[in-house]
C-alpha cells in the first residue's frame, strides 16, 4: 500500500531566480553608487524609458508565472507550456530579465552598466538554449514544431507565417 508521501512531485525550478537576484543584484551594485542626484530634463526621458522596460518585464513575468509549467524544471515538465504568452515566446522569464537589463541602463543612467547588461543577457540566453536542449531532448519533433512558430525571447514582431503566406518569397 502506497501512501500519499511517496508520490512523485516535480522539482521547482529555482534556477531561473537564483540568476534573476545575481543578475539584479551586481546591476544594482554596480549602478547605485553611480546615480546623479541631479534631475534634468534628459533625466525624465531616461526615466520613462526605464518604466517602460520595466512595464514589459512585469507583464512578461507575471504572464508566465500564470502558467504553472513556468515553476516546473524543463526535466521535470510532462507537456509543453504553449498558452497565454507561451503561444507567443518561449523564454518569457529570459525576455522580462533582459527588458530590465535594459531599464537599469535607462534608470541609471550610468555608461559602467552598458558593458554588464550583454553579459548578462548572453548568460540568459545560454539558459535559454540549455532549456531548449531539454525540451527537445524531452519532446522532439513536438517541440521543433513549437519553435517554428514562437520566437525565443520576442513575440508579436516578426511572423514568419504571415510573411510565408503573404507571397513574398514565392519566386
Amino acid at each position: 500500500m502506497s501512501s500519499s508521501n511517496e508520490t512523485s512531485h516535480p522539482e521547482n525550478n529555482y534556477l531561473p531566480a537564483i540568476l534573476g537576484f545575481l543578475n539584479f543584484g551586481v546591476l544594482l551594485i554596480i549602478a547605485m553608487p553611480l546615480m546623479s542626484p541631479t534631475a534634468e530634463l534628459w533625466d525624465f526621458i531616461f526615466v520613462g524609458t526605464g518604466v517602460y522596460f520595466t512595464m514589459k518585464f512585469i507583464g512578461s513575468v507575471s504572464s508566465a508565472h500564470r502558467n504553472p509549467l513556468t515553476r516546473i524544471s524543463p526535466n521535470d515538465r510532462n507537456s509543453i507550456p504553449k498558452e497565454g504568452i507561451y503561444a507567443r515566446i518561449r523564454h518569457p522569464v529570459g525576455a522580462g530579465a533582459i527588458y530590465m537589463n535594459i531599464a537599469y541602463v535607462f534608470f541609471f543612467r550610468s555608461m559602467l552598466l552598458i558593458p554588464v547588461v550583454p553579459i548578462f543577457a548572453a548568460i540568459w540566453y545560454i539558459y535559454a538554449q540549455y532549456e531548449e536542449k531539454v525540451m527537445l531532448d524531452r519532446f522532439g519533433d513536438e517541440y521543433r514544431e513549437y519553435m517554428k512558430g514562437t520566437s525565443m525571447f520576442r513575440g508579436g514582431g516578426f511572423d514568419q507565417q504571415r510573411l510565408a503566406s503573404s507571397g513574398y518569397d514565392m519566386y
